[in-house]
């Protein structure tokens, strides 16, 4: 094992160490407010919801020129017993840095956190300021941290940190997340005529759903690739020797760049009709959550300013579609130019034994340092 030489390897050590998965993400609080302080910002914490705040750090005066964020939540760690190091305490060897949240989204924050310390201690002058937000809850797709940092913060351009694998993205994909209910009829096990079976039911309506999503993959977008539906959960009966009354299908539906939230949800839901009709049976489908697919103009100053740090840094300068979904749109949904940008394969994400690359962690520092440069000096 190997030790954490830069700040950035020991914030990122410091964040896997608390297991912040979406709900209890009040565990960040106090590591970065003390951490930002550290660093030399101005802190404030955003209440969110019960102990739940976003933490933003100011660097400078006058408005926010800059502003980088991402998500300080990240999912469970599965079956720990499959992982090779403890899930929530980082372990560095062969150059990799394992743990949760290492790339999704936490070695984000950790190059963006030494970033803003290497520009504090240059003692540049600033021309406005350049601020860190760590935001909770965006792997539930709500985006409901970054809903509430826009209350208080306009910045004039924003980066979110996601696993881009060090290229600038300048669009991701939406989605739609519905639940879909079979209605049958309970009754004791030994008598089952006398019920009616949902999860039988889903199960006859599984194959005209897997129809649907293969039309669905035909649909391609140059930069973002194919629109996906995928059955994700599915939830049915109450005890082993009753007849189920309900069963539940949740899906996971990705938008690209043509899709819209309420022509998918309405296609889908037509659907679903169509095969509560012909199952001759009760059937019904919510939506839970969704958020858009978004886009920034490659024109934007944000995308020429990184692309031009991305050349300078001997990266690829050529933007590219983040073919996930991010709190992208909540800040292009009040005209603010962003990209996503940051450290970390996208294959990382979600994964047991998710690691993150030392070098592209250090990069994404001088990347993020040189935005900040050009940008506010």
């Amino acid at each position: 094992m190997s030790a954490f030489k830069t700040p950035a390897e020991r914030f990122l050590r410091d964040l896997i160490a608390i297991p912040s998965i979406t709900g209890y993400e009040g565990q960040m609080k106090d590591l970065l407010e003390f951490a930002f302080k550290e660093i030399g910002l101005e802190v404030c914490s955003q209440h969110v919801d019960s102990d739940r705040y976003n933490i933003i750090g100011k660097l400078g005066e006058g408005p926010i020129r800059l502003m980088l964020t991402t998500h300080m939540d990240v999912i469970p760690a599965l079956d720990e017993s499959k992982w090779q190091t403890p899930p929530f305490k980082a372990v560095k060897d062969n150059d990799r840095i394992y743990g949760r949240g290492s790339t999704d989204a936490k070695g984000s924050l950790a190059a963006m956190m030494e970033a803003v310390q290497r520009v504090k201690a240059s003692g540049k002058k600033l021309n406005g300021s350049i601020a860190i937000a760590a935001v909770v809850e965006e792997e539930t797709g709500t985006s409901l941290g970054s809903k509430k940092l826009i209350e208080e913060f306009k910045p004039e351009s924003v980066i979110v940190g996601e696993p881009t694998g060090l290229d600038v993205a300048i669009t991701h994909k939406g989605a739609i997340r519905p639940v879909i209910t079979v209605h049958g009829k309970a009754a004791h096990g030994s008598s089952p005529r006398r019920g009616v079976n949902a999860i039988s039911l889903m199960g006859k309506a599984l194959n005209m759903l897997d129809s649907y999503g293969q039309r669905i993959s035909k649909n391609v977008d140059p930069m973002l690739g194919r629109s996906s539906f995928e059955i994700t959960m599915i939830h049915g009966g109450e005890r082993i020797n009753v007849i189920p009354e309900r069963c539940n299908l949740y899906i996971d539906r990705r938008l690209v760049s043509s899709e819209t939230i309420d022509g998918a949800f309405g296609d889908l839901k037509k659907l679903v009709n169509k095969i509560s009709k012909r199952l001759r049976t009760n059937m019904e489908i919510e939506l839970l959550c969704a958020y858009p697919p978004s886009k920034v103009d490659e024109r934007e100053q944000i995308v020429k300013t990184a692309l031009d740090v991305l050349s300078k840094n001997g990266l690829r300068r050529t933007p590219v579609g983040f073919p996930a979904g991010c709190d992208m749109w909540v800040f292009r949904s009040v005209g603010i130019p962003t990209i996503v940008f940051g450290p970390g394969s996208l294959k990382q994400a979600h994964v047991i034994g998710e690691y993150i690359d030392v070098k592209e962690l250090g990069l994404a520092v001088d990347v993020y340092e040189g935005i900040a440069y050009s940008l506010l000096c």
